[in-house]
């Protein structure tokens, strides 16, 4: 199979079609608003055998006209790996003759320096290309969507990117985009390219595309002059810290390792080690000590260690000694706990139990 539509494609398929083909099938089966348009399959890349007739076949049934031609690599858009701006893509493409041609250097872009290297760092060794041909859209205004805060790591906020026109400006960083963070505790501020009533659009469109895929999405999008709003590519959020352990309210965590010197990732038989050395500690001041889990407040985040203060600033016997305590993290760790103090959502609690240990 060498040639094949988007609406026929899904997440099983990606070694037939690469990630983004894969991807876009994905929307397009959830029901979301993708731009028609079909996929060359890593087998002709395979053979390095176009089928110019096939393709151009294609191209006139997607109607003709100007399309967007766009690589589509078995090692793209992966949880660990996104491979953002490191294969090719063509726009405003037109004729059967740019067509073949287009999809040609999306195959040499493949084995560009940068992609190598790519792909030698995230260790991928091997990795075909497929390629997407899609029709255009003529956009408005167009950007990127992360459904998860990705500079923050907040997973209850939405960050939109915008600018007019096409959203390869956004990328390329030839423009200083729009730039809203949705649902955090301010509302975002109207403005720009984008009003509310887009935004809640966008959000809500984000919010689907997270719970389809299972995790946080980098989302690209577009809106026509007729205010239709597609979405072009949907794929995992890479750079996101991993999340803390789940809890019902919000926690407060102090990365405690630098001031230590332990300057690098702690593996799983240290974190071990400090969590019973810290328990035995508080055992031998007469703390009572979980076997289970000899000290739940020394917690491990992508292998560094985070001290839950949480119950300190919920304690009104604590709180008041809190900042004293932390001295020696120097002044600017002091000053931001401090802050915390007056956050509503780490007010004492009457009654509220605290034990060193657990």
């Amino acid at each position: 199979m060498r040639l094949i539509r988007l609406s026929e494609i899904d997440a099983s398929m990606i070694d037939l079609v690469g990630g983004k083909a894969a991807g876009l099938g994905e929307l397009i089966g959830a029901g979301e608003r993708v731009p028609d348009g079909f996929c060359l399959t890593v087998e002709s890349y395979a053979s390095r055998d176009l089928p110019e007739r096939e393709l151009a076949d294609a191209y006139e049934r997607l109607g003709g006209g100007r399309v967007a031609v766009r690589s589509s690599a078995t090692a793209e858009d992966l949880p660990e790996a996104s491979f953002a701006g490191q294969q090719d893509t063509y726009l405003n493409v037109e004729g059967a003759g740019p067509l073949a041609d287009a999809v040609r250097r999306c195959w040499d872009s493949l084995h560009t320096e940068r992609a190598v290297a790519y792909r030698a760092a995230a260790g991928i060794e091997e990795a075909a290309m497929a390629v997407v041909v899609q029709k255009m859209i003529d956009p408005v205004a167009a950007g990127v969507m992360f459904t998860a805060n990705p500079i923050t790591g907040c997973r209850t906020e939405t960050v939109v990117d915008a600018a007019p026109g096409l959203g390869t400006a956004i990328v390329d960083g030839t423009v200083v985009p729009d730039h809203y963070v949705l649902g955090g505790r301010a509302p975002a501020e109207p403005g720009g390219c984008l009003d509310r009533a887009r935004l809640e659009e966008l959000r809500q469109a984000g919010q689907r595309l997270q719970d389809h895929f299972g995790s946080p999405q980098d989302v690209a999008w577009a809106v026509d002059a007729e205010g239709t709003l597609w979405l072009l590519q949907s794929r995992p959020v890479t750079t996101l810290f991993p999340a803390p352990p789940p809890s019902r309210d919000t926690r407060l965590y102090l990365e405690f390792g630098h001031i230590q010197g332990m300057l690098r990732p702690t593996t799983p038989m240290g974190v071990s080690m400090l969590k019973t050395g810290a328990a035995l500690w508080f055992e031998s001041a007469g703390a009572a000590v979980d076997a289970r889990d000899p000290f739940p407040r020394l917690v491990p985040i992508g292998g560094r260690l985070y001290f839950d203060l949480t119950d300190f600033l919920r304690s009104r016997s604590m709180r008041g000694r809190l900042g004293a305590s932390l001295e020696v993290y120097g002044p600017r760790v002091q000053a931001a706990v401090e802050r915390m103090l007056d956050d509503p959502r780490f007010a004492p609690r009457p009654g509220l139990p605290f034990r060193l240990g657990s």
